[in-house]
C-alpha cells in the first residue's frame, strides 16, 4: 500500500491520564460531561479537556474501549486522552483505526482491570497518507450506516417479541372473569419445607438451587452443583418437583423456576407448594414473574443493600382465581408463547452477533487496504439479508 507507514503509539503521539474528580464534586446541575473508564460518568461544571479529541477508558469493565468527542469535557485519571501528534491523522480515521486494535487484551487480569501506557505503548498503528484516510472514512461511514440501521431494526424486533409475551403474561394477572376467587397466596400455597444440613450423607450429594442458578424470567437453570462441589455448610430447604421455588432476594429480578428434579435449595429461596385442588404449579409460577405481583413483592421488600421479602408479606398477596381448569389452560398458552418468545429472541440475537461480526470485519479490512468504492453497498446489502 504505497504511501502508508506502520508506526507505534509512542511513535504518533502522547497518551495522557485526566484529571482527578472525586464523586462527590461531581454537579447533578452541571453541563459538562464527566469522562472516566467506561465513558460517560457523570456531569460537571468545568472542563479540563477542549476541542475534539480521542478518550481511552483506561479503569474498568470497559477499559480499552475508544471514544471520539467533540464538546468541551472533564476527563479523569480514570481515562486517556491523545495529544501532541508527530503524525498526520484524521480523528475519526484514528477512532476507527483504534478500534480494531483491541487494547482492552492487554489490561491485567485483576478484578479491576487497568490498561497502562505501558502495554499499549507498543501497539503498531498502520497510517495511509491523510487523504486517503478521509477516504476510508467516508466509505466506513457509509458501510456502518446501514449496519447501524440493520441493529435497530433486529433489536426492535428483539423488544416487540419480548413486549408481546410480558403484555400478555401481565394481561392474565389483572383480569377476573365470572366465577374467579380472590384468595391470599396463603390461602392456596405453602411451605412445608424444613431446613436440613447439607453436610449429612442424605443430602451431600444431591443438586442445590440458589438464587444465582437461576436465570430471571425463564426459570432456566445454570451451573447446578451438588452440595458436596459447593461445600455448603449452612442450612438449607429440600424440594421437589411439585414445588415452585422463588428467590426472595432483590425480587425486582424475578428469580423463579420450576424444577424438575429433587434437591436441597438455598434459605434465600422459598420452596413454594401449590395446594393440587386450588392452585396450578405452572400458574403459580408465571403469576410469581408477573409485573403486579412483583410490585407488590418490591413494596414490601426489607433492608435497603440487599431487599428481602419476608415470608408474611410474600403469603398476604391477593389473587383473582379463574378454575383450575382455566389456569392449566392460560398456563399452557403462556408456555407456548415463552418457546416462540425464547426462540424468536435466539434467532435476533444471532443476527445481532452476525450484524456485529460483520462491522469489526470490514474495520480489519479497512486497514489492510481491501476497501473499494463498492464496498459499503455490498455491506449495506448484506445488512439487510442478515436483519430480514
Amino acid at each position: 500500500m504505497k504511501g502508508w507507514k506502520q508506526k507505534t503509539i509512542e511513535k504518533c503521539f502522547k497518551v495522557k491520564s485526566g484529571d482527578f474528580l472525586p464523586k462527590n464534586k461531581m454537579l447533578s446541575i452541571g453541563n459538562i460531561d464527566v469522562y472516566g473508564g467506561n465513558g460517560v460518568v457523570g456531569k460537571h461544571d468545568k472542563y479540563n479537556l477542549t476541542g475534539e479529541n480521542i478518550i481511552i477508558g483506561r479503569v474498568g469493565a470497559k477499559c480499552g474501549n475508544i471514544n471520539r468527542v467533540k464538546d468541551n469535557i472533564w476527563i479523569t485519571d480514570n481515562a486517556f486522552y491523545i495529544s501532541e501528534f508527530t503524525e498526520e491523522f484524521d480523528l475519526k480515521f484514528l477512532e476507527y483505526l483504534l478500534k480494531t486494535r483491541n487494547l482492552r487484551k492487554t489490561a491485567n487480569q485483576a478484578a479491576q482491570p487497568v490498561i497502562s501506557y505501558q502495554t499499549i505503548k507498543d501497539i503498531i498503528l498502520v497510517i495511509p497518507p491523510l487523504p486517503e484516510q478521509k477516504q476510508i472514512v467516508a466509505i466506513l461511514d457509509e458501510a456502518f450506516e446501514g449496519i447501524d440501521a440493520a441493529i435497530a431494526n433486529t433489536e426492535k424486533n428483539l423488544a416487540n417479541a419480548r413486549e408481546l409475551f410480558e403484555s400478555y403474561l401481565n394481561g392474565v394477572f389483572t383480569q377476573k372473569g365470572e366465577g374467579w376467587v380472590e384468595k391470599t397466596l396463603q390461602e392456596v400455597c405453602s411451605i412445608t419445607s424444613n431446613l436440613v444440613d447439607p453436610r449429612t450423607p442424605e443430602f451431600l450429594d444431591l443438586p442445590h438451587i440458589g438464587a444465582g442458578n437461576i436465570i430471571s424470567l425463564t426459570g432456566e437453570l445454570k451451573e447446578v452443583k451438588t452440595a458436596r462441589e459447593e461445600g455448603l455448610k449452612s442450612g438449607k430447604y429440600t424440594f421437589n418437583e411439585s414445588m415452585v421455588l422463588y428467590s426472595k432476594i432483590r425480587p425486582y429480578l424475578m428469580k423463579v423456576c420450576r424444577p424438575e428434579l429433587e434437591g436441597i435449595c438455598s434459605a434465600d429461596v422459598y420452596p413454594l407448594l401449590p395446594k393440587e385442588e386450588e392452585l396450578s404449579r405452572n400458574y403459580l409460577f408465571y403469576l410469581l414473574i408477573s409485573q403486579d405481583f412483583t410490585q407488590y413483592a418490591i413494596s414490601g421488600s426489607d433492608r435497603a443493600g440487599m431487599p428481602k421479602v419476608n415470608r408474611d408479606h410474600l403469603f398476604r398477596y391477593r389473587i383473582s382465581l379463574p378454575s383450575l381448569s382455566k389456569q392449566v389452560m392460560l398456563a399452557k398458552k403462556l408456555d407456548d408463547m415463552a418457546i416462540e418468545t425464547q426462540r424468536l429472541e435466539s434467532i435476533y440475537q444471532r443476527k445481532l452477533e452476525a450484524l456485529k461480526e460483520l462491522k469489526q470485519s470490514i474495520l480489519e479490512k479497512a486497514f489492510t487496504g481491501e476497501l473499494t468504492s463498492d464496498t459499503a453497498k455490498e455491506v449495506t446489502d448484506t445488512s439487510k439479508e442478515i436483519a430480514a
